[in-house]
């Protein structure tokens, strides 16, 4: 998901202000701005989701993998864990006073007690892991495809696949950070500036909703800011950040 373009990165790091900026800037905003918040920008953002008031971030990179728990506010921190380094942590979700976090190519998924951050246990599934959120009943995943499972939290077995797909019929690829809110699905499409709303039951996409310039901004506060992802939702408005990105925006879609 995600390696290729950071050695890209490093490579032409020289040229990161200029050639990193995405070139399909906005002419209509698709949301409201509410607020801005700061974000820890050696942060690889892949999981993002409230628990009440507390922001459960995982993140990832072998080395750098993994979970915490802050106040969005004012980033402090109330408790965390480090990965070991040969898992490169992904999606992450609270459920039934569990955390689930996904891991990239190793196979696993480890839940913990959400209070304590202790290991409970370990799932093991096949192919990648990408995004993970939950609709209060089951958990759902992306793996960098089309598809989104519904799975068991308790076993991890597959309960019901998902095709996404546009309203024309077309599929849509590299599914990856998800939210569940106002009975949708919303996702991060990889290397991509938009949002997208899905709906649960069909699979079609019914909004899409472009945050080009808020990558611009992020890219402002710091030139090595990468791709959109990060989605998270609380009394009513969303809260949406990037892989080392300087700040988490606070913002409300505008209806479509």
């Amino acid at each position: 998901m995600k390696i290729h373009f950071f050695i890209l990165t490093t490579m032409i790091v020289f040229f990161a202000c200029s050639k990193d900026k995405p070139q399909d800037t906005a002419l209509d905003q698709d949301y409201e701005m509410i607020n801005v918040h700061p974000h820890d920008s050696s942060y690889f953002t892949q999981g993002f989701e409230f628990r009440d008031s507390v922001l459960v971030e995982g993140t990832g990179r072998n080395g750098t993998s993994r979970l915490i728990k802050y106040n969005v506010t004012n980033s402090q921190v109330y408790s965390e864990i480090i990965l070991p380094d040969e898992y490169f942590g992904e999606g992450t979700t609270v459920l039934n006073g569990k955390v689930y976090q996904l891991t990239w190519t190793s196979g696993k998924c480890f839940v913990y007690d959400y209070e304590t951050l202790a290991e409970l246990n370990t799932f093991n599934y096949t192919g990648e892991g990408w995004g993970l959120t939950n609709n209060g009943t089951d958990l759902i995943m992306s793996n960098g495809s089309s598809m989104i499972y519904f799975r068991d939290p308790n076993t991890f077995e597959i309960k019901k696949t998902l095709s996404v797909k546009t309203s024309s019929g077309a599929s849509v690829h590299d599914l990856n950070e998800l939210e569940f809110a106002d009975s949708l699905i919303w996702a991060n499409i990889w290397e991509d500036n938009n949002i997208i709303s899905i709906d649960p039951i069909t699979g079609t996409v019914t909004n899409k909703y472009n945050m080009s310039d808020l990558r611009i901004q992020a890219l402002d506060g710091n030139p090595y800011s990468d791709v959109l992802n990060g989605i998270a939702y609380k009394d009513g408005t969303f809260f949406v950040t990037g892989k080392y990105w300087p700040y988490i925006f606070e913002i409300k879609f505008l209806r479509k």
